[in-house]
């Protein structure tokens, strides 16, 4: 990548999430300072993750065309739009639809997630793509602790909601950004079908991978634990601790931290050792920290422990997209490889806030920490029991370096499928639609 687009992916990518510095700390309280109720902002949670699962079709469309920065662009002047607009705005209807665009993992910014990720993966080689993934993922805590920081001072001085007029133009900016992106004519990718002609891969193609589908339930199960946090940890924090706004800034911050710390070196270390020790590691700490929040009884409890939710978040981010990526096996796929995993993270992101939205107000906060800790442990079970090792070491390269492992043609095509013939390398790569 050269230095061009190196400035330009990564201050995109800056500049989108940036505003999660937001998001987590402050936006609920904002919706709640609007009349929402905590069932109702859980609601419009889940509807945002929801919308984000758009990214899927939009990850395909982008391999389709192999380019990723149309896409890119759109989801910047998206995001910038809606932020501007969102100060200011009444009733629940439009406030939900601008949160729907705006938040965490709203369409907006998943879109960004997956496609920035796939960007640099297509530009990486194959025993480098942790390292590169952890390059970019390591921009995500700089912004967040930097919005979450200027957002405790200024919410201390000014109303909670004016934070989003200055996020609006830093989220300007991304799109600038996201415009200036180069992408060369040898990275447009495109794939061949049997008679050697040219043609871009279109066809939506099932996979029939048990392990595949196994890290899928994982990842679902992960952000189903993991997701209510990031409505309710802020207002356990706020009406169950009377802390003030700037520690709910710093518990935040203390995650970007950790995330900051281990992102790079996980990406590093998975590319020397492989996927699965960390992907355990990852999952086994969400869930001891998701335990520790339900039995913490002061506010710097909960600060310090939310240097496990960056750990564990950090590792996830670099981890399930080298994983996914190797598993595919075709570099044609980068964009695909990036959507399952966001889609993955964005149905979770769903699915718990929508649980956690009935259940919170009959079980109280403590008690629903303590539940998201059940699940977080039956997910570390998913990932221990099914879900298999991707990279192998490559004991006489110089480097000693790993390269993806490849699915037998029985695990892609189904245990149940029979008598197929594989004839060719390129073949045994593809799935069954």
């Amino acid at each position: 990548m050269d230095l061009r687009n190196r400035l330009a992916v990564f201050g995109m990518y800056f500049c989108a999430t940036a505003g999660i510095g937001f998001t987590l700390p402050f936006l609920p309280l904002y919706l709640g300072q609007e009349g929402l109720s905590d069932g109702a902002i859980g609601w419009i949670s889940t509807c945002a993750a929801l919308a984000g699962l758009a990214q899927f079709p939009i990850g395909l469309w982008s391999d389709r065309l192999g380019s990723r920065k149309p896409f890119l662009v759109g989801a910047l002047g998206l995001l910038t739009v809606a932020g501007a607009l969102l100060e200011g705005a009444h009733g629940a209807l439009w406030v939900g639809l601008l949160v729907v665009l705006f938040a965490e993992n709203g369409i907006c910014r998943a879109a960004v997630e997956s496609l920035a990720g796939a960007e640099v993966t297509a530009l990486a080689s194959p025993h480098e793509r942790g390292a590169a993934l952890g390059a970019l993922r390591l921009w995500k805590p700089i912004a967040i602790i930097g919005v979450a920081l200027f957002g405790s001072w200024w919410a201390e001085k000014f109303n909670v909601g004016t934070i989003l007029g200055p996020l609006a133009l830093l989220q300007g900016l991304g799109f600038f950004a996201a415009a200036s992106i180069r992408e060369p004519e040898k990275h447009r990718l495109k794939c061949a079908t049997g008679n050697g002609q040219i043609t871009p891969r279109w066809k939506l193609q099932v996979p029939r991978d048990p392990h595949l589908w196994a890290f899928v339930a994982a990842m679902v199960l992960f952000h189903a634990a993991n997701a209510p946090g990031g409505v309710y940890l802020g207002l356990l924090l706020k009406r169950d601790m009377n802390a003030p706004h700037s520690l709910l800034a710093y518990a935040f911050v203390a995650s970007m931290l950790a995330w900051m710390v281990i992102v790079w070196p996980a990406g590093r270390l998975s590319d020397r050792f492989g996927r699965k020790p960390l992907l355990i590691l990852a999952w086994l700490v969400m869930a001891v920290r998701l335990l520790i929040v339900a039995l913490a009884r002061t506010p710097t409890e909960i600060v310090v422990n939310q240097v496990l939710d960056g750990v564990a978040n950090g590792l996830f981010s670099v981890l399930a997209a080298a994983w996914m990526t190797d598993r595919l096996a075709d570099h044609r796929r980068v964009g695909e490889a990036q959507v399952i995993v966001g889609t993955s993270l964005v149905f979770g992101s769903a699915l718990g806030p929508a649980v956690a939205a009935g259940l919170v107000e009959s079980i109280g906060y403590r008690g629903l920490f303590a539940g998201l800790a059940g699940v977080g442990a039956l997910a570390t079970a998913v990932v221990v029991l099914f879900v298999p090792e991707t990279v192998k070491r490559m004991a006489t390269s110089p480097a000693d370096a790993v390269v993806p492992t490849k699915p037998a043609p029985s695990e892609m095509l189904g245990l149940g499928q029979s008598a197929v013939a594989v004839t060719s390398e390129h073949n045994s790569q593809e799935f069954v639609s």
